[in-house]
């Protein structure tokens, strides 16, 4: 009897204490104890290259040195429809050299898909080298800058593999969408900050190893640009159009630096100038592509017309006779400047009749 006893008490003590705890969750509110020594590890990601105080890798042009430098401005055009504003530039700093780019695409859409190799991506293709190397140099940079974030980059001394080192010396780069979110019809433009260590060049074996050698170096950019047709297509003539637009600007060469458009501590180098008129006629005189520069690597052409039957009957370039050398008639006419002949701040006069 006593162990049946025992048993039955228990039982029903058991069962009280459940009552009991069933009836605490229903009416009082679960309490948690804080932990005093919370897990609080954050990885911190691998290191990354340190710019100049002044410079912020955000994709954004909002640091006073992209105002202070000379921008190359280019349309890359498909077709009618089909064609890219292009706006880019370098400038340089103590800790390396930065670089700027836009890109507005008209009738396309800025598609990126990460899983697939980056040429089939929308993205600027940047070949770059000193303006001093020729064809097939070892110094020869690709780098596809993307507008999700990411690059590649390759270099021609290791047969265009990978350029990769330690990450504190390695690239950093930053993108900004316009118009709307990547790969929607909304997204038709991106802006693009990127910043080359001068660790990194002298990785490359660029002559860098001075503040001297560092201000004077000049080099060859030629900002290839893709645009891109589909998100998973791997046809390199469907889903793509690789455009090496700088050809209709210059006489670029593939993979010659010493060809691209040449770069700075300034930003492109260009001439600045002016332009007055005399004469009863009316008219425009227009560096032949648009620019209100000139490049200082090749001769300036020129373009003049005139409305309602007036004619050029003189042309001076810093005082110096250039109406014998104006070809055409009718009211259009061309004309070019040498490069030796060329210099900041050129006054062009033309009288028009």
């Amino acid at each position: 009897m006593k162990k049946i006893a025992k048993i039955a008490s228990v039982f029903f003590g058991a069962a009280a204490l459940c009552m009991a705890l069933a009836g605490c969750t229903e009416s009082d509110e679960v309490r948690y104890l804080e932990d005093p020594n919370r897990y609080t590890f954050t990885n911190p990601g691998h290191p990354v290259a340190e710019t100049d105080a002044d410079m912020t890798i955000d994709g954004v042009f909002d640091e006073a040195r992209w105002k202070e430098v000379r921008w190359l401005a280019a349309v890359d055009r498909i077709n009618a429809q089909q064609y890219a504003d292009i706006e880019f530039t370098t400038s340089y700093g103590e800790k390396g050299i930065y670089f700027g780019m836009k890109v507005e695409e008209t009738g396309t859409t800025i598609i990126v898909n990460p899983g697939r190799t980056s040429y089939y991506n929308s993205s600027i293709e940047m070949y770059m080298g000193p303006n001093t190397e020729g064809g097939d140099s070892p110094l020869c940079f690709e780098f596809d800058f993307m507008p999700n974030g990411t690059y590649v980059a390759k270099l021609n001394y290791n047969g265009w593999n990978a350029a990769n080192t330690t990450w504190d010396k390695m690239p950093v780069m930053a993108a900004t969408l316009i118009g709307g979110e990547l790969n929607t019809p909304e997204c038709y433009g991106y802006t693009i900050e990127a910043f080359f260590p001068w660790a990194y060049l002298e990785f490359a074996n660029y002559d860098v190893d001075t503040a001297e050698k560092r201000e004077a170096l000049v080099l060859g950019i030629n900002p290839v640009h893709i645009f891109s047709f589909t998100y998973e297509g791997t046809d390199l003539n469907e889903d793509r159009f690789w455009s090496d637009w700088s050809t209709d600007y210059i006489a670029s060469a593939w993979q010659t630096p010493s060809s691209f458009f040449h770069f700075g501590k300034d930003g492109l180098l260009a001439y600045d100038f002016t332009v007055t008129y005399s004469g009863s006629g009316k008219g425009t005189v227009a560096e032949k592509h648009g620019w209100d520069y000139v490049l200082r690597q090749t001769a300036a052409e020129f373009t003049i017309k005139t409305i309602n039957g007036a004619a050029v009957t003189s042309l001076t370039v810093d005082g110096v006779d250039y109406t014998r050398s104006l070809r055409g008639t009718g009211g259009d006419y061309t004309f070019s400047i040498a490069q030796d002949a060329l210099k900041e701040g050129m006054q062009i006069a033309v009288t028009i009749e």
